[in-house]
């Protein structure tokens, strides 16, 4: 009987190249799976360093008065600042608004920003031409709308207003 030579059952010049790619991906993925084991380490370890300063930094902070008399006075300016005079509101919005509009109630809302009011007009043509200005013009948003109502020759609806940043620029 003839010796079965190993070249004879298996080829190895066709399966010794795929065993190499198998042996190089294993050992590939086994090295981007440690590395990305390693990145991720230090992500969680410089993530708790940056928690850990920011920690000391508010301490020191909380514990320095001239910081804690020098914020409370921004914050009051930045209050002061965003507060919009009553006055302002009324002349800008007066400016605005198209001459035909009845305006029956007018309530401002600083904290929302937003102007509520409750207006009439003489027809639904003045109706329909204020509602496409509202919607055109950038210095309002138009938040809610009651249904208008045809009562007493005219058309009573509610608006609320969003006020835009661009309302408060001249």
């Amino acid at each position: 009987m003839e010796k079965l030579k190993l070249n004879n059952v298996l080829p190895l010049g066709i399966i010794l190249p795929f065993a190499l790619i198998l042996l190089t991906e294993y050992l590939l993925s086994y090295g981007l799976n440690f590395y990305n084991q390693k990145l991720s380490q230090q992500i969680n370890d410089l993530e708790s360093k940056l928690v850990r300063r920011e920690k000391e930094l508010i301490t020191n902070l909380e514990a320095n008065d001239f910081f804690y008399v020098f914020s409370k006075v921004v914050n009051i300016l930045e209050i002061a600042r965003q507060r919009h005079s009553l006055n302002f509101v009324i002349a800008r919005f007066n400016q605005l608004m198209p001459k035909f509009l009845i305006i029956k109630n007018f309530e401002f809302d600083n904290d929302e920003n937003k102007i509520t009011i409750k207006a009439s007009v003489k027809d639904w043509i003045d109706y329909v031409r204020f509602h496409n200005y509202l919607s055109k013009i950038q210095h309002f948003q138009i938040k809610e709308i009651q249904f208008p109502k045809f009562e007493q020759n005219e058309i009573n609806f509610t608006m609320v207003l969003g006020l835009t940043p661009s309302f408060y620029q001249q």
